[in-house]
């Protein structure tokens, strides 16, 4: 069996299989990724005492799949709770730094007071928030309601039709813009609700209004059993990660597979038949890999991007092909910044702010690592790390190394009163590196893993599909890895990747 892709899905992926190796499957596997490292965007620089991430800073802790990894790998010791004592966000708006109404869960209130308190919305926008209490639900929370929309995955909204239709246009401009701009890099006008946030859809249709239906939500969670201490393994706070950066759980998934399986460096080049002229006997697959050599396999895990997956489908399935070709990617970058703590003006007490699109600012975000983590920075110091490239304004993150980070240093400038020069900077870039799910994913992702699915042996993993976070890609990949070991006959042992 092979993996093509050494990101987080094609871990997942190489763990699954590896499980089921050592559970008694009589199989082998190998992973080939074309690049020279291993664990796609999880990227960690640790730097005289600093811990740079230049990909995902964090995971949910609502998606156990790398908790679970974690335990498995003998590392779960040491998982790292952001610092909830400083839980605070920040939105700029016309120039100045406003925060978030506490309360606020993913772009809806639930406290009353503070979002009436707050200045970031003017009292005609908070009035239109309050309409949500009394207008019925729409067409698609009426569709999951009556059980319509599992039968048809393309029945969708925009993100930004949902957010306008209850909560108006100046939540849509001035919150929930932003807040998604920074973790899927889209655009609310092209973005599926369904795809992207159907918690939204589901609280619509179970309680009509959003602002109930996350009050309940709220409450209900309040009512649970709090989550164990971050000594005992598991994390306390929302977002989570590693002593060490998240690539702690890289390095410990690739010391555990063996080494002479995973070949980074080398890609494959395509993927044809396995009865095609010149192949290997055996195998229902042909793997031409980048140095040129030939291999068979039985199954095979495609855990690349989209586009990649699209050209190496393509003299297999190329209606599946073609669609893959629809799934958009948007170019990102981020710069990490460090400087001594006194150079810093700006009081550091919160996880960072997110810049609504209408600011025109090539910054979208900004997050204040050394103050969302402990041990981002040694004593003294205080390291930054700014996000660049949007759908639709991708042109800050091409600029030059030099360019971009003068760009950034202007607006910590303009925004914090950030002057003096810092210690040094971190350049991270992703060309094609955001999927974007637009309205209609997983429509089309359905109709993808329909085509895929008359190939015995053949299965599709990563960010493109069902989720872009490390969970979701961990969870994805042993999904695939699943699904050949079916083909092929093989028992998996449980279902890897912490599951």
């Amino acid at each position: 069996m092979a993996v093509v892709g050494g990101g987080m899905a094609g871990l997942g992926a190489a763990w699954a299989l590896e499980g089921a190796r050592r559970g008694g499957a009589a199989l082998e596997w190998d992973l080939y990724e074309r690049e020279p490292r291993l664990g796609g965007k999880v990227l960690t620089v640790r730097h005289d005492g600093f811990v740079v991430e230049g990909g995902p800073d964090s995971a949910l802790a609502e998606k156990p799949w790398p908790i679970r990894l974690a335990h498995e790998l003998g590392i779960g010791d040491r998982l790292l709770d952001a610092n909830e004592d400083v839980r605070r966000s920040f939105v700029l708006w016309r120039g100045r730094l406003h925060e978030l109404p506490e309360g606020l869960v993913l772009t809806v209130p639930t406290r009353l007071l503070p979002f009436a308190l707050s200045r970031l919305l003017s009292w005609r926008g908070k009035a239109r928030v309050g309409l949500d209490l009394v207008l019925p639900r729409g067409a698609v929370a009426r569709a999951f309601r009556d059980g319509r929309a599992a039968a048809d995955p393309g029945l969708d909204e925009s993100l930004a039709a949902f957010v306008r239709r209850r909560l108006g246009d100046e939540v849509l401009e001035r919150i929930a813009e932003p807040i998604v701009a920074g973790v899927h890099a889209g655009d609310p006008e092209r973005m599926s609700l369904r795809a992207t946030f159907p918690l939204f859809l589901e609280l619509e249709a179970r309680h009509r209004s959003a602002v109930l239906g996350m009050v309940a939500r709220r409450r209900a969670r309040q009512r649970a059993a709090p989550r164990p201490a971050a000594t005992g393994g598991q994390p306390r706070s929302y977002f989570y990660s590693f002593a060490g950066g998240l690539q702690d759980l890289v390095e410990a998934l690739v010391a555990a597979l063996p080494a002479a399986r995973l070949h980074a460096g080398l890609g494959v080049a395509r993927l044809a038949p396995g009865g095609e002229a010149g192949a290997p006997p055996g195998g229902r697959y042909a793997l031409t890999l980048d140095d040129g050599r030939l291999t068979v396999v039985d199954a095979v895990v495609v855990a690349t991007p989209a586009f990649a997956a699209a050209g190496l489908l393509r003299p297999l399935v190329p209606a599946a092909a073609s669609l893959l070709d629809r799934i958009g990617y948007v170019t990102t970058a981020t710069v990490s910044l460090a400087w001594r703590a006194a150079d810093v003006p700006h009081d550091l007490r919160g996880f960072g702010y997110v810049v609504p699109r209408v600011e025109r600012r090539p910054v979208m975000a900004t997050t204040w690592s050394s103050s969302k983590f402990a041990g981002r920075a040694p004593a003294g110091h205080v390291l930054l790390r700014s996000f660049l490239g949007r759908a639709g304004a991708e042109g800050p993150a091409e600029l030059d190394d030099e360019e971009m980070v003068g760009v950034v240093r202007r607006e910590l400038r303009e925004t914090m009163g950030v002057a003096a020069p810092p210690l040094f900077a971190h350049v991270f870039r992703w060309p094609r590196g955001m999927p974007q799910y637009e309205v209609g994913h997983l429509g089309l992702v359905a109709r993808v893993e329909a085509e895929v699915a008359r190939l015995p042996g053949l299965a599709l993993a990563g960010g493109a599909y069902h989720g872009i976070g490390i969970g979701d890609c961990l969870r994805e990949g042993a999904a695939a890895a699943r699904r050949v070991l079916e083909a092929a006959g093989a028992v998996a042992s449980g279902d890897g990747a912490g599951g």
